[in-house]
């Protein structure tokens, strides 16, 4: 786990789903303005995970093993799935769907360094 990086990701996620709650309740939200903002934030998700499972394959071990790669599998696929979703909508409701998924992709991060810290090692 980078702890860094984590703690980077988490906040970016949280500013970027304030703008685009901003800019969706003005109307102004645009699917094409937010995607390099999200594939960004995806890469930096998948670098955390290859950290991850390089860190579990050199024997960091966590209390609840399965609960923590439950969270990494799901910080893989919050995005890409509400990507799917909101590819070709550009209205209000398409905004608050994304703003949602990364507020939730924003905690997922924060119990994946929970459920890291916990085993210790």
């Amino acid at each position: 786990m980078i702890e860094v990086l984590a703690f980077a990701t988490t906040v970016v996620c949280g500013l970027l789903a304030l703008g685009v709650l901003l800019t969706a309740a003005a109307g102004r939200y645009r699917w094409r303005a937010v995607r390099p903002a999200l594939a960004g934030v995806e890469l930096a998700v998948l670098a955390q995970a290859v950290a991850d499972v390089c860190g579990q394959l050199a024997g960091h071990r966590m209390a609840e093993q399965l609960t923590h790669n439950a969270y990494l599998a799901t910080s893989l696929l919050v995005l890409p799935v509400t990507a799917t979703q909101i590819a070709r909508d550009n209205g209000r409701w398409a905004g608050l769907l994304l703003a949602a998924a990364l507020i939730a992709l924003a905690v997922v991060v924060v119990r994946m360094q929970t459920t890291w810290r916990v085993g210790g090692g």
